[in-house]
């Protein structure tokens, strides 16, 4: 028994293996730098929660990105321990904006100069209506696609300077933009990333509108990258 158990792990491990090659195959560039990155860990966001994203990067022959992959992998928990899994891939997200602005109200802060790929991919997540106090802002409903894959609009955002703005908020408690005329200040924590869906989610009406769509999905540290 011990040694039929044993034997049954060896292809799931090929296969495991052949789909991580399979992601980061090289597209057919004239250049050949590129950055590979592993986010793992708690979602800094929300807490019970496991996060998986590993990434690669394409650079043009001035160090400028311009396109992505990744795939990725989450799973949170209530305090029951129901599960909520959401797990999805970007084959070729193009760069959308390497100086996108990007307020964090978990951390109250602007992260600025964040590299935003954008594109077609799938994703699908348990048939679950899992509610998450999202952001540290609002109780939202996570996407539900049936244990589905479809497509949908997936997207990366890296932060690779660790550059940010504290927040500030006028008399009204608007927040106010980021002062880009001002020197940045650089983040002990490190360098992330996030990474997932937008979508359309239902939003309590105190916050002014009862539609909107949000950017839903892992975002956690970097714990390796090489290449930046």
């Amino acid at each position: 028994m011990k040694r039929k158990l044993k034997e049954t792990k060896v292809p799931i491990a090929v296969l495991l293996l052949i789909s991580i090659f399979a992601l980061f195959t090289t597209v057919n560039a004239c250049y050949s730098n590129r950055i590979f990155l592993i986010a793992r860990g708690e979602d800094m966001d929300l807490i019970r929660s496991k996060d998986l994203i590993i990434g690669k990067i394409e650079l043009d022959e001035f160090d400028e990105p311009t396109m992505a992959q990744v795939i990725f992998h989450q799973k949170l928990y209530d305090e029951s321990g129901e599960m909520y899994v959401m797990k999805g891939m970007l084959k070729d997200g193009l760069v959308f904006k390497t100086d996108h602005c990007f307020y964090c109200p978990v951390c109250n802060v602007w992260f600025v100069n964040v590299w935003w790929f954008q594109g077609e991919g799938m994703f699908k997540t348990t048939d679950t209506d899992f509610n998450v106090f999202f952001r540290n802002s609002l109780q939202i409903t996570m996407p539900n696609t049936e244990g589905q894959y479809i497509k949908a609009t997936i997207f990366m955002w890296l932060n690779p300077t660790k550059e940010y703005y504290e927040a500030e908020f006028d008399e009204k408690n608007n927040l106010l933009p980021p002062p880009l005329t001002e020197e940045p200040l650089i983040s002990e924590q490190g360098r992330w990333a996030l990474t997932g869906v937008f979508w359309n989610v239902s939003i309590p009406m105190d916050f002014g509108f009862g539609v909107g769509i949000l950017p839903i999905g892992p975002v956690s540290y970097l714990t390796k990258s090489w290449g930046i």
